[in-house]
């Protein structure tokens, strides 16, 4: 895989395809471009899918089902966050009232 200078060059089953990409996203291109390379190799050599269409169609399924399963991991990580800070806070407003209070005397 190169770099061009309109975009980066990226080698995907034995075709090259130029990506428009600013100079902070080219590392992300090609890391992206090395990652499906290396997830159409594994089910290559699986050796049950026939043809680069089908190839392309599982893997990026394959991707996208990661992709979902990471975002609905995440979304139950931050619902367990809010409502640990929730109970904290019923907690906390809990033992306070339970502090004894300064008495004048």
């Amino acid at each position: 895989m190169s770099r061009d200078t309109g975009g980066v060059a990226v080698r995907v089953l034995e075709r090259e395809y130029v990506i428009a990409a600013s100079g902070e996203q080219r590392d992300a291109v090609l890391a992206s471009a090395d990652y499906l390379n290396e997830r159409l190799r594994e089910l290559r050599r699986g050796g049950r899918v026939v043809g680069n269409d089908r190839l392309l169609v599982l893997v990026a399924l394959n991707v996208v089902n990661e992709l979902l399963q990471e975002r609905s991991t995440r979304l139950d990580r931050s619902a367990a966050l809010e409502r640990l800070s929730a109970l904290e806070g019923r907690l906390t407003a809990a033992l306070r009232t339970l502090e004894p209070t300064p008495h004048s005397g």
